[in-house]
């Protein structure tokens, strides 16, 4: 019990101490440090609207016929950030619809949000660009892809034919870290890009609770694969894992939930 409270607690102070770190570098304003975590309901310290990127794609990477270029952009934010990922100044839209969709972000939360792009074909020099966005707040970050030597048309079509064959699934969009009021709505995204048939379950503890979504008036998963909790309540801190599976193999990612004490008005 005691390992599981320290687990919680450094997850807790980790994000928390994230935002302060981003806050410093943005301006010279103060903020209260002084967190003292413990099994009680925290109470939530007040931190103004921000996004940043905590990790960016590569500026320039090569796309070879064989593997899947998978691009990745970790991006924080208060309320909770969503990805928009364009090629050429362009929104991507092809196969990555869903996980270019904006998410609802209630304004108490605070997340640390993973988007992948999958890259399915590319001319060489294409850019790609991860945009980052919270509240009023934007961040961007490019990278450039080089494709094999050769002609792009005949590259272009080596790598559609090598991207139509069965792959595992690639789970795109999900939160790593999620803080936010209790007795809200909370939205767990879990968004999957799959080129044939896929099933999303959701899990708590590590994969040892099966969430039962029957007869659950506060649960349910959205055709989108995400998962809804509402109200959310001190109980539903933990880890919850979202396992994406089809045919060919399965891709599973974590959110850890953390409820906060409302602020008074």
């Amino acid at each position: 019990m005691m390992n599981s409270l320290s687990l919680l607690a450094a997850v807790f102070v980790s994000l928390l101490c994230t935002f302060a770190s981003a806050h410093v570098a943005d301006s010279r304003k103060g903020l209260d440090n002084n967190i003292q975590p413990n099994a009680a309901t925290p109470k939530k310290k007040h931190f103004r609207d921000m996004v940043r990127i905590r990790n960016a794609p590569p500026e320039t990477v090569q796309l070879e016929p064989g593997p899947r270029l998978v691009l990745q952009c970790d991006v924080f934010g208060k309320p909770a950030p969503s990805v928009q990922w364009l090629k050429n100044g362009e929104p991507v839209m092809d196969y990555e619809l869903e996980s270019n969709d904006i998410l609802p972000a209630h304004p108490s939360s605070l997340a640390l949000l993973t988007s992948k792009l999958v890259v399915r074909s590319s001319a060489n020099g294409d850019v790609y660009t991860c945009v980052a966005t919270s509240a009023l707040n934007q961040k961007t970050a490019s990278t450039t892809v080089f494709t094999v030597d050769g002609n792009d048309e005949e590259n272009l079509l080596i790598l559609e034919k090598l991207f139509r064959m069965p792959t595992k699934p690639v789970i795109t969009t999900f939160y790593t870290n999620i803080l936010q009021d209790i007795g809200s709505e909370v939205i767990l995204p879990c968004r999957v890009d799959s080129n044939s048939e896929s099933q999303v379950v959701w899990y708590k503890n590590n994969e040892q609770e099966l969430i039962p979504l029957f007869d659950n008036s506060r649960m349910r998963v959205l055709p989108s694969g995400d998962l809804v909790i509402s109200p959310l309540l001190w109980s539903d801190m933990g880890n919850y894992s979202c396992v994406a599976k089809n045919a060919y193999g399965k891709d599973t990612v974590d959110t850890f939930v953390y409820p906060l004490k409302p602020s008074k008005a």
